[in-house]
């Protein structure tokens, strides 16, 4: 065929690579109802697993979109299971490719978890014996972490104004952005208030009482906020079975702090929930797997519920008793 006669097709759309695509993908936020977004650190974690997945599919299937990749997801989580993957863990990767891939979660078939998969702080691990995991590295830090029990990425916020007092005047550390963006306030006991306003006293800068460089270490300050949890379910239970007055005490600073965060959801255009005085009467039962590890160690298997939902408000930021007894009481 004569240049004069060549048919010209239009250019193929370049894509670019599949990790950037990926990068592009707006992900959508996880309640559709109310429009909440996700914070930036839960984002950015969810596109790494759903490009470590892109590069997975375009290894073994030769992939180069997102929505050829999309149809090996199955077989992405067959895979992370025949690779001795836990069912925690492979939750954790699916949920990531998922979102950002929109392809609902449920359709996958994954194993199910249970509270015995979910190893992290638990026992003994490799990482406790590095040279960058011991108090030794930072006591400042540990010793602060110890009475906090803030999340890892939440110091890095912390300003040299963040000692305040609550409702109820309980010193508390401000943590102006928590999970989710969420402003939050950590109860402390007074005895525990010298130590604390000392490093107060003694910031990284004007703007940071930790810098990046202390923070660049290994120690495990999930455990450390997981055994501060256990301190304080055991402080609220001893105050409730030995002092006149308290169970009310605390059930009517738990009241306020509801009608307090409720108004705060209203504000903010969401729906507001319904208080119910069974989150603070009789026991907390352990069943099922929660309650075998409980026996294997020996722990309690049943929780007062008004002391586990004081420890879930004022320590651990959510309303869920649950989520502290599986995640922090139980993790030994």
């Amino acid at each position: 065929m004569s240049k004069k006669h060549r048919v010209k097709h239009p250019k193929r759309k370049q894509l670019g690579s599949l990790k950037y695509q990926i990068s592009q993908l707006r992900v959508e936020p996880s309640d559709q109802k109310s429009k909440k977004p996700m914070s930036v650190s839960t984002v950015k974690q969810y596109k790494k697993h759903a490009q470590e997945f892109g590069a997975w599919c375009k290894e073994h299937y030769k992939c180069k979109t997102v929505d050829a990749c999309k149809k090996h997801i199955q077989d992405y989580s067959d895979y992370l299971r025949a690779s001795g993957k836990s069912a925690s863990t492979i939750h954790t990767y699916l949920a990531g490719v998922c979102r950002v891939l929109d392809v609902p979660l449920d359709t996958i078939n994954k194993p199910i978890r249970v509270v015995a998969d979910n190893t992290r702080s638990r026992g003994t691990k490799a990482v406790d014996e590095r040279k960058d995991a011991g108090r030794e590295v930072s006591p400042r830090l540990y010793d602060f972490a110890c009475i906090a029990g803030i999340r890892r990425a939440e110091y890095l916020h912390l300003t040299p104004e963040d000692l305040v007092e609550d409702d109820f005047g309980n010193p508390c550390i401000l943590v102006r952005k928590g999970k989710g963006g969420k402003r939050q306030l950590q109860r402390i006991l007074p005895e525990e208030l010298p130590a604390i306003k000392a490093v107060y006293g003694n910031p990284a800068d004007a703007n940071h009482l930790f810098s990046k460089d202390e923070m660049n270490n290994k120690i495990d300050l999930h455990h450390l906020r997981a055994l501060r949890a256990q301190q304080m379910y055991r402080y609220y239970l001893n105050r409730i079975q030995t002092e006149n007055g308290y169970r009310e005490q605390l059930i009517s600073e738990i009241r306020h702090t509801w009608e307090k965060d409720d108004k705060a959801r209203k504000e903010n255009g969401y729906k507001a929930k319904r208080w119910s005085d069974m989150k603070v009467t009789g026991n907390y039962i352990l069943r099922g797997n929660n309650r075998k590890l409980a026996k294997k160690h020996g722990l309690p298997l049943q929780y007062d519920r008004l002391a586990l939902l004081a420890v879930s408000i004022f320590h651990l930021s959510h309303w869920r008793h649950d989520v502290t007894v599986a995640n922090y009481l139980l993790a030994v």
